[in-house]
């Protein structure tokens, strides 16, 4: 457990003890997790299993779509290099596509009505799932298949992994570097985000300090890995795909990518104010994309966004992957934040609200209020 001792914080940390004990105690969580205000973390705490040993502050997790923060950050990084526009269309990249009219801000903010990519992968007689499919494979299913558009471009807005491969692969073409490569040289070697990488479970070596993603059977008290289970055999096959997710991290080098968005350490202030920008959808710039509470989301450039009556305007994506769940809130008018990187996933299904409800007890405590563990408590009756 890490702490500092300043007097205001000493009773939220208290507060984080006792929720954290109680759920460590019930087996309903494993991960790490960190608050921090004025850009200090202030309470950092590692809970559950690292493999065969324990989780530590330093571990590294899958924050599956968390990464679509960094891939829209590239983008705008090359926009701002005068390489590409917002304007630009996906087929000046991709001649074969057949969706003329859809452009770099149509996938960044998902009003560009593709489907999604996995849906069809998931498929086993369209594809072998022994096989590890990539972006080019993603590319060559769209050139070939090519699917209906579900709605008309920038009729209305849905969540779509195929427009982050996309911008992944456009990355590429337009650096000449590959899309991880740049990542690394533009993003984390700049902010010094040691422990980030876009490392792949199957294809690459073993990453040292990567934890392990289990599916847990809570009342039997078994753990599974996610291949092991038909039901998340996509874990396997989906592993070299990126630019929707893909990227392995530590709640420390979130904290320094929360930061670097506010501190303008890698594009302009405009070009912040473009990412964090609501897609309009019908006229309107809410209530379209579920957050953390449901009736206030948004959707700018890889962040999720919500205006809350009372903790104002929030940034922040979630994640989840077979055996991980993440989320990253920035309280940008308060300049506080909350990183929870879990590797802990239920085959229960009311169960699998317990990462949804800390976040929401997390956000609590950051704002000096108790810890309310009835919500724990109704789970697991």
């Amino acid at each position: 457990m890490w702490r500092l001792t300043l007097n205001k914080i000493d009773k939220r940390c208290e507060e984080l003890d006792i929720l954290f004990d109680y759920l460590e105690r019930n087996r309903l969580f494993s991960g790490v997790v960190l608050l921090s205000e004025d850009g200090k973390a202030f309470y950092k705490r590692a809970v559950g299993k690292l493999s065969t040993k324990r989780n530590s502050h330093n571990a590294i997790f899958e924050i599956a779509s968390v990464s679509k923060s960094f891939t829209a950050m590239a983008v705008m990084m090359l926009i701002e290099d005068k390489k590409m526009t917002l304007e630009d269309e996906i087929t000046t990249f991709f001649p074969s596509l057949p969706y003329a009219g859809i452009t770099i801000k149509n996938l960044l903010n998902h009003t560009s009505g593709l489907p999604d990519y996995m849906e069809w992968f998931e498929e086993e007689e369209n594809w072998d799932h022994n096989k590890i499919a990539t972006n080019r494979d993603i590319i060559h299913f769209l050139v070939e298949q090519k699917p209906k558009l579900l709605f008309e471009v920038n009729e209305k807005w849905e969540y779509c992994n195929t427009g982050y491969v996309l911008l992944a692969e456009i990355i590429q073409l337009v650096s000449n570097i590959p899309y991880e490569d740049y990542l690394y040289k533009n993003i984390f070697t700049p902010l010094n985000m040691k422990n980030t990488s876009t490392h792949s479970q199957f294809l690459d070596s073993k990453l040292e300090k990567y934890v392990t993603g289990f599916i847990y059977d809570w009342e039997k008290d078994v753990y599974f890995l996610p291949n092991e289970l038909e039901e998340h055999k996509y874990v396997y096959f989906f592993d070299g795909v990126k630019g929707d997710g893909g990227i392995k991290s530590t709640v420390d080098d979130l904290l320094i990518w929360e930061q670097s968005i506010y501190n303008n350490q890698l594009i302009s202030n405009e070009a912040i104010e473009s990412m964090l920008k609501p897609a309009l959808v019908n006229g309107e710039t809410t209530d379209y994309c579920p957050g953390l509470h449901r009736d206030y989301g948004a959707y700018g450039f890889g962040w999720k966004l919500e205006n809350h009556p009372e903790y104002k305007g929030m940034v922040l994506h979630d994640g989840y992957w077979a055996g991980y769940s993440s989320v990253l809130i920035s309280y940008k008018d308060y300049n506080k934040s909350l990183i929870m990187l879990n590797n802990l996933d239920f085959m229960n299904e009311k169960l699998k609200k317990v990462p949804h409800n800390l976040a929401l007890a997390l956000e609590s405590v950051l704002f000096n209020k108790e810890v309310d563990l009835e919500e724990f408590k109704l789970l697991t009756k």
